[in-house]
């Protein structure tokens, strides 16, 4: 499952710096937002699905990463929680 989250990690650096506006924004936040990709400022399992599969991951793997990172139990990860990763493998 590790490899996976480090595959997807390296994969997401190379997206453009800039949000839609044309505003630079932090790399970290620039993951998170990517994954959001409903925008409401927090990661679901099914968007955390959606791109670990776009990325050739299997589906458990993003449910797995989704139980070891939401600290809080809530189902979603904030942007705190998917910082955690981004520090463990980028």
């Amino acid at each position: 499952m590790l490899a996976a989250a480090e595959l997807a990690a390296l994969r997401l650096k190379d997206f453009p710096t800039t949000n839609h506006k044309g505003i630079e924004i932090d790399q970290r936040d620039r993951v998170f937002r990517l994954l959001d990709k409903n925008g409401d400022g927090k990661i679901s399992i099914e968007e955390l699905t959606e791109v670990m599969e776009e990325l050739g991951a299997p589906g458990e793997d993003a449910r797995q990463m989704m139980q070891l990172l939401d600290s809080n139990s809530d189902g979603s990860l904030s942007s705190d929680e998917f910082h955690m990763l981004q520090k463990q493998v980028i």
